[in-house]
């Protein structure tokens, strides 16, 4: 079952890497490849450790012991109990037993810290899977940008081809002149640079795309393709926003942690019990010792009891960590106001945002119409004799700039759209 888990998985992310691939798709896959996002699946994984770890301090503890000496010079004899000088091989064995009874909730309130510290790390791992998600869809949108300027630049060389030919022709013809074929030539020779710009500004884009998303780095260009839902997120969730509930969660870590800190001054008091047994022999005797078996039986021993540990004076480390405790708390408190307030703060700015998107979108959309047929006339000047190459040429990159700007303020509304749905409570990724 788990090698056709395995098997599954390498099918979906070979599928992934293959098949075009939504802005949803791309947030996937950087949810479960991307480094930062695996840092943080360990660092949960660790305080779940941790917790495992606390819990262990409640349950008694069970352990084995076992020696072996062999004595030299004078020492004490095991059968008569007095000092000789006989050579003795010994041997003790220990089973032990020990429950802790109280401790000043110490050891409970440390479990219950490691708890909220497992849960908390939960929700620093969807901080940072969320930073990631937030990086993916700027690099995702910037590609398209991209590749909208790329097929703009095409269009623009295409464009301004033709009409080298044509200013070629009316040379021929007597209606140009060659400073403007020159002029000409050098706007084509403008629009191939800009070309290849473009185009590897293009290349970078993906680049970018695939090192936010964790993927194999390479130059070849990622088949993508727009899911018109991937613009707006799904409806609202009551939840926290994840940096709230991280600094809620560390506040509430903290507190435990200060109570645990108290339990200090509290006696600890413990049941402990075991059960001993030893073998003796002496060396270089020739009085044979009673068998193992038997002395194990005859010499083994058990034991109860019932210890209290009053701490009376420690040189005020209890009294410090208390007071250091308490200094947490309040750090942890003042940091969820300021978590409090940066993201309304956030949310605002994300309002907005995707309200001057909008309006700059709207003029944007009015500039290039205009633009448009500011060019439209002077390219009609033009064939006609009755505008310059220079004019043809400002009109051209004025427009151009207009659509640049256009498809530019399209993708910062979406963006900023994805952002404050965001801030609201919506899930970047859709499951």
């Amino acid at each position: 079952m788990k090698r056709k888990l395995i098997i599954s998985l390498i099918s979906l992310t070979s599928f992934c890497a293959s098949a075009a691939m939504t802005l949803n798709d791309c947030l996937i896959y950087a949810r479960d490849h991307a480094h930062t996002n695996l840092l943080q699946m360990l660092s949960t994984e660790k305080a779940k450790a941790d917790q495992r770890i606390s819990a262990s301090s409640l349950m008694p503890s069970l352990s084995l012991s076992g020696s072996g000496n062999i004595s030299f010079g004078r020492n004490i004899d095991p059968e008569t109990n007095t000092y000789d000088n006989k050579q003795t091989l010994s041997t003790g064995y220990g089973l032990y037993l020990s429950i802790p009874l109280f401790d000043g909730l110490v050891s409970v309130n440390s479990l219950k810290a490691s708890q909220v510290a497992r849960l908390r790390s939960v929700q620093a791992a969807q901080v940072e899977q969320d930073l990631i998600s937030l990086e993916v869809i700027k690099a995702f949108y910037n590609v398209d940008y991209c590749k909208a300027m790329v097929g703009q630049m095409q269009i623009q060389l295409q464009r301004d081809s033709t009409d080298l030919c044509a200013t070629m022709r009316g040379e021929e013809l007597g209606v140009k002149s060659g400073a403007d074929v020159a002029e000409m030539k050098a706007v084509v020779a403008t629009d191939r640079y800009e070309l290849s710009n473009q185009r590897n500004l293009l290349a970078k884009a993906y680049l970018q795309l695939r090192g936010a998303m964790g993927m194999e780095l390479s130059e070849e260009p990622l088949e993508l393709e727009h899911d018109p839902s991937d613009e707006f997120l799904p409806g609202l969730s009551d939840s926290k926003h994840p940096r709230i509930a991280e600094a809620e969660l560390a506040l509430k870590e903290s507190e435990y942690n200060l109570r645990a800190e108290k339990g200090g001054f509290f006696p600890k008091i413990s049941l402990t019990g075991g059960v001993t047994s030893s073998y003796y022999k002496l060396m270089g005797s020739n009085l044979s010792a009673p068998g193992f078996g038997k002395q194990f039986k005859d010499n083994i021993g058990e034991y109860i009891a019932l210890s209290i540990s009053i701490p009376l004076f420690d040189g005020l480390a209890n009294v410090n960590r208390v007071k250091r405790a308490k200094i947490e708390v309040e750090e942890s408190r003042t940091r969820l106001d300021r978590t409090i307030y940066e993201i309304e703060r956030a949310t605002t700015e994300a309002g907005l945002d995707l309200k001057a998107a909008a309006d700059e979108l709207e003029a944007a959309q009015q500039r290039v119409e205009a633009e448009q047929l500011a060019y439209n006339a002077v390219r009609r000047k033009y064939e006609l004799g009755n505008s310059s190459v220079i004019d043809l040429y400002t009109s051209s990159a004025k427009l151009a700039t207009a659509i640049a700007n256009l498809e530019g303020k399209r993708i910062q509304k979406i963006i900023s759209g994805i952002t404050l749905s965001y801030y609201l409570g919506a899930k970047l990724i859709k499951e």
